[in-house]
């Protein structure tokens, strides 16, 4: 069980940082790349960091909380390993930071209390799961996860190994890793974004994934040309090495038709430089953020993110995309229910606001199953 690993961040961790840090250039400050204004913002993208406390109120954690994240490597990881080595300095708390993959595999371990928190990019399906719908309508139905914090932005599209895959178009009659068990804002959102491009789905294979290291796998097999995610993740950028990746445009105008059914995205410039990036491209970008378990007390997840954004200056450097991890920036978006935990941090630091109370019992008052 994974309360009963607990993983030491020791060397494998340090090199994961230090190899995510030299995939990308330094990062832009957190309003590079402002949020769509959608009826989920309940915020502006922040201008500037919250000032808070350089020491952590006398509060007390678990011996041992769990952290799930994507593979080795990935953003969620990095994130995770930064905030368990704040959280064990300064509380004492070991950390198991949990490489689950997909939010379809770590939101069932919050049924079984396995699981704690989550650093993800899947709002989408985090909301989801709460309300047991979608996919979750065959999975048990409502689940125990809710909103804590929003973090960095990422940019997602293709990555291709086929350098003549210039537009969506040239995906036709191609094999590209596109659907991926368990996260509907990428297994709705890339039809819909390859149709409005006039792509139909006969026209190329479109493969499933469980998680990015498979696909990145497959496509150094020669199973497939490509794979729709973050192309910013060690796994991605490891690739890149062997075989030379390519982004694809993703045209302003088709996202800002997406964003009629996913308002959390938004179109924005991946920019040359950025992981493996060869030239500034329109993109897709998401909001990623932390989940925790709705029956997690909410002492304890008040205490966490307490701890976390009182030491911001000890792990804003240690990645570019650390600098997105602000008190202000956490609640730019409310996609889903956010924990009460979390609600009682956000109001002692003067942020949650009649907006933000409005939505979030709106949120709330939505019948679940």
């Amino acid at each position: 069980m994974a309360k009963q690993k607990i993983v030491w961040l020791t060397l494998p961790i340090i090199l994961a940082l230090l190899l995510g840090a030299c995939a990308s250039k330094p990062a832009p400050a957190p309003t590079a790349t402002p949020l769509a204004a959608t009826p989920l913002l309940a915020t502006p993208t922040p201008t500037r960091v919250v000032a808070t406390p350089t020491s952590t109120p006398a509060a007390k954690l678990p011996p041992v909380m769990s952290i799930a994240t994507a593979g080795v490597g990935t953003t969620s990881y990095i994130v995770a390993s930064a905030f368990s080595e704040v959280i064990s300095k300064y509380t004492g708390t070991k950390i198991a930071v949990e490489p689950s993959g997909a939010a379809a595999r770590w939101i069932p371990l919050m049924k079984t209390k396995d699981i704690d928190l989550a650093i993800h990019c899947s709002t989408t399906d985090v909301r989801d799961a709460y309300y047991g719908e979608f996919y979750w309508k065959d999975q048990g139905g409502p689940h125990p996860v809710m909103q804590v914090a929003i973090g960095q932005d990422q940019p997602y599209g293709f990555n291709t190994t086929d350098p003549n895959v210039k537009s969506l178009t040239d995906l036709k009659g191609k094999k590209v890793y596109v659907y991926m068990k368990g996260m509907r804002i990428i297994n709705e959102l890339v039809p819909f974004i390859l149709k409005e491009a006039g792509v139909k789905p006969e026209d190329l294979e479109m493969l499933t994934y469980a998680d990015v290291n498979e696909a990145t796998k497959g496509i150094q097999d020669g199973k497939a040309i490509g794979v729709w995610y973050i192309p910013t993740v060690l796994p991605i950028v490891e690739l890149d090495r062997t075989k030379p990746l390519y982004g694809v445009p993703v045209p302003k105008e088709i996202v800002q038709k997406a964003q009629e059914r996913f308002p959390e995205i938004h179109p924005g410039i991946w920019e040359k430089g950025d992981g493996i990036n060869k030239s500034d491209m329109p993109y897709v970008f998401y909001p990623c953020g932390m989940a925790g378990r709705a029956d997690l007390e909410p002492d304890t997840v008040y205490t966490f993110l307490n701890t976390v954004f009182s030491h911001y200056d000890e792990y804003k450097d240690k990645h570019p995309l650390m600098k997105w991890w602000t008190p202000e920036r956490a609640i730019s978006v409310i996609a889903s229910p956010v924990q009460p935990g979390a609600v009682k941090y956000f109001k002692e630091k003067g942020l949650w606001k009649d907006e933000q109370e409005k939505l979030n019992q709106k949120l709330l008052s939505k019948p679940r199953g």
